[in-house]
């Protein structure tokens, strides 16, 4: 069990690392993080180079924590980037500046947006409150939690 004090300390943690405050209240399943400093094997070479995205990764607060940390952020590196690994590769964001003036300009992709699931719903026979969820068996879920409630 986390005690406020330690909640609030992750929060800062997180938010010092480019987080958004409310992120410990609102946290993903999964998200995708990206390098910000190199990934290096047992001999020291580079195996995961400054950009390369992480895909899958656990949302969880204590553990994006960690991973941010060893320079894995939400946000791709840029030379714009602020966090201490790119602040100290100054010739790795020249290079990014570099690579980015001579790449063609990309043609943005069609947006693709999630189709809309149909609601179901079902009335609490108390108070008869309308309760909606993506599948039946979810909205008589949600029915039978709100009925302890009453």
């Amino acid at each position: 069990m986390v005690t406020t004090v330690e909640r609030q300390q992750l929060r800062q943690e997180l938010v010092s690392q480019g987080y958004t405050w409310d992120y410990i209240d609102t946290w993903q399943p999964k998200v995708t993080l990206y390098r910000h400093a190199p990934g290096l094997n047992v001999e020291g070479e580079v195996a995961f180079p400054v950009g390369t995205a992480i895909t899958g990764v656990p949302g969880n607060p204590d553990y994006v924590a960690k991973k941010s940390r060893l320079g894995m952020l939400p946000q791709r590196p840029s030379d714009t980037c602020e966090c201490r690994w790119c602040a100290a590769d100054e010739v790795g964001r020249a290079e990014r500046a570099a690579r980015k003036i001579l790449q063609p300009p990309v043609e943005s992709a069609a947006v693709q947006v999630a189709p809309v699931r149909p609601t179901q719903s079902v009335h609490c026979p108390v108070c008869n409150v309308e309760i909606t969820a993506a599948s039946r068996a979810g909205a008589q879920s949600k029915l039978r939690a709100h009925a302890k409630t009453h």
